[in-house]
């Protein structure tokens, strides 16, 4: 019987942050290798500090080898696969993840890896794992002689019919540092914003029944080590891990979220959770006042909105269908009973002139002032996926993206995310779009709050760059970032 090894490598440069949940995908795709008997193993080079060594170890008898592989974990997975055929040159290596979804023919032409699997894995790697010839797996591509065979794409799963995650596959000391909880109830998204991976890959909105939902939170109920440390069950009045939602859009099917949260209040399965939403959702008809106090009672404490902009040219040209002002109306009905508003804002994009980027700071500074729990994610510099619109216009503009995986593993090799922005033709000032995530991170909420950040600094130098900060945000000054840059250098060597 075929063996498999199913790793998550560790990043280019470690955060803070990364370990606060598991892989969900590589969980799905081990769960589904175990439903049919396939003797499978997950290890996690992003939470398990010795992963290195269990490789060498377990690889020796090992028949495959799947990577699943983000862009800034390009560095890490080909040296991890280096040392895999090192170990076990017989060993099958196969990488998945987004950025071999999106570069297919790069990846699989590379010396090291035996095969791509693009797309959703569950289904390809039981085809490949059972010894189906490649010219009939769905979803795969590999090199044969000199030329790349890309097979037809596969079509996509249908979660309904996918068992509920094992949790045992996943290594004990991983699960009891859990600090999110993930329950994978739907895939994709039904909206078409351009910027986004699964209107780019097609990725449409498929879910789990409530019941298979309600089904998942009971087993995660009953398992000791999703307690907190030192505290009983979270589901029993202890102190509670919080769970969340893994989903695009959890709010899509409003029939069926309904279902979902009158299930676990009358069930008794009432724990804190969060998921993501859009915010016109937040409406009458949707989510409206009577719905949002039925989330708050089963343990709501956190919405998470993609707001993207502030400025409606912007919104219009990424096709994201809202409006700021539904952006604020959101995140008053959410602090009005009591839920976290959590909002995530990208800046840079092609043809975006100053004055809009600084829209999208206008937006922000109103929802501050809305109340300490508003929380703010960026603005993340824009970063193009090929395949989308914006992505063509990337290319008309003169960018040019690394021609080889290698050349890819030295572009992330010391970035902190995915791409350097100052390489981005259509950046007249990349640092001023770079910089501002830091400044309104440490400069738009209060210093107690920004000081309470998870970056490891020395405090006085902590407290030095948050003055700063909260200066240049009270003057809206964002010109000559050179407090920015030393900061990034420090944290980046640290």
């Amino acid at each position: 019987m075929s063996k498999v090894l199913l790793i998550n490598p560790a990043f280019n440069i470690n955060k803070e942050n990364y370990d606060s949940s598991i892989s969900v995908g590589l969980l799905s795709i081990a769960t589904y290798l175990d439903f049919y008997n396939i003797k499978v193993e997950i290890i996690d080079g992003v939470r398990q500090k010795n992963y290195l060594d269990l490789v060498k170890e377990k690889v020796k008898d090992c028949d495959y080898v799947g990577i699943s592989v983000m862009t800034t974990q390009i560095p890490e997975a080909l040296e991890l696969s280096r040392l895999v055929k090192e170990n076990n040159s017989d060993c099958q290596v196969i990488w998945g993840g987004p950025h071999p979804s999106f570069f297919i023919k790069q990846t699989a032409s590379h010396f090291l890896i035996d095969m791509v699997c693009y797309g959703e894995g569950e289904l390809t790697m039981l085809d490949i794992v059972n010894g189906k010839s490649l010219n009939d797996i769905k979803g795969i591509a590999y090199q044969s002689g000199d030329e790349v065979i890309i097979n037809q794409p596969r079509e996509l799963h249908d979660p309904a019919q996918m068992p509920l995650f094992n949790w045992e596959l996943v290594p004990k000391e991983i699960l009891e540092n859990l600090h999110l909880i993930p329950s994978l109830t739907s895939r994709g998204c039904p909206h078409r914003c351009t910027f986004c991976i699964n209107a780019i890959l097609k990725n449409h909105w498929r879910t789990r029944t409530a019941e298979q939902v309600l089904e998942d939170i009971r087993i995660i109920k009953n398992k000791e080590y999703f307690s907190a440390k030192g505290e009983t069950s979270p589901f029993q009045g202890g102190k509670a891990k919080k769970l969340r939602f893994w989903d695009e859009n959890f709010f899509v099917d409003i029939k069926r979220a309904k279902q979902i949260i009158n299930g676990m209040i009358e069930e008794d399965l009432i724990t804190p959770w969060e998921t993501t939403v859009r915010a016109n959702y937040l409406r009458e008809g949707i989510i409206d006042e009577e719905f949002i106090k039925k989330l708050k009672e089963s343990g709501c404490y956190l919405l998470s909105f993609g707001a993207e902009s502030g400025c409606p040219r912007i919104l219009k040209k990424i096709k994201k269908d809202i409006m700021p002002e539904d952006v604020i109306n959101s995140a008053k009905m959410c602090l009005k009973y009591g839920i976290i508003p959590q909002y995530s804002f990208m800046a840079g994009l092609p043809g975006e002139t100053r004055s809009e980027v600084m829209e999208t700071l206008e937006l922000i500074d109103e929802l501050v002032k809305l109340g300490d729990q508003v929380q703010i994610l960026g603005p993340q510099a824009f970063r193009p996926y090929p395949g989308s619109e914006l992505y063509k216009e990337c290319l008309a503009v003169g960018w040019q993206e690394p021609e080889s995986l290698d050349q890819w593993g030295e572009t992330v090799k010391d970035e902190l995310n995915y791409l350097d922005i100052s390489k981005f033709p259509w950046l007249d000032n990349p640092g001023f779009i770079e910089s501002l995530e830091a400044y309104v991170r440490f400069g738009a909420h209060s210093i107690e709050s920004a000081m309470g950040s998870t970056i490891k600094v020395n405090k006085l130098l902590k407290l030095f760059f948050v003055l700063l900060c909260q200066l240049r945000w009270k003057m809206k000054c964002f010109w000559l970032p050179w407090d920015y840059k030393l900061a990034k250098r420090f944290v980046t060597k640290t």
